[in-house]
């Protein structure tokens, strides 16, 4: 029996050097992203055969979300795209905690505050390099409870 997979079990995180060290962040409350690969097509043509091969393949991603307070990875990706460095991130399946990971160029970042509604992030990246297949021990943990949510509960 096959299980279709929900958007929700997919994750990014973001590889945050901070002072010499670094760390896997989760992107708090993450609302969509996609992953994305084209490939450019060569057109074969001799006097034997005709026919396509592959030219350059690239890879893209998106990621969207919900600006929440404390979250390292987003002010981490701002700073690193103004200082034009590359960010490592890696995609997380949650159900079996495989990994794709690579460095990539916040080729877009952007922040939304639309009265009445929550401020949202879009970031848009290029790979750069190749992917890297891995495993997770463990997901790091994602956004606390509001400070609303914790006094709701409580009263």
């Amino acid at each position: 029996m096959s299980v279709e997979f929900r958007g929700e079990e997919f994750l990014y995180l973001v590889e945050v050097d901070d002072d010499g060290s670094s760390s896997n962040f989760r992107l708090f409350n993450q609302t969509g992203g996609s992953t994305t690969s084209d490939a450019e097509a060569i057109e074969l043509a001799t006097k034997d055969k005709s026919g396509s091969d592959y030219g350059d393949v690239s890879q893209s991603i998106s990621i969207e979300g919900i600006l929440t307070e404390g979250d390292t990875a987003i002010d981490f990706i701002r700073k690193a795209q103004r200082q034009k460095r590359f960010v490592k991130i890696i995609e997380v399946n949650t159900r079996t905690l495989d990994t794709e990971e690579g460095m990539y160029m916040i080729s877009s970042f952007g922040r939304t505050f639309a009265n009445g509604d929550h401020a949202t992030y879009t970031i848009d990246g290029s790979l750069s390099g190749s992917i890297t297949e891995g495993t997770l021990t463990e997901l790091p943990d994602g956004a606390p409870d509001s400070a609303s949510e914790t006094e709701g509960a409580e009263g």
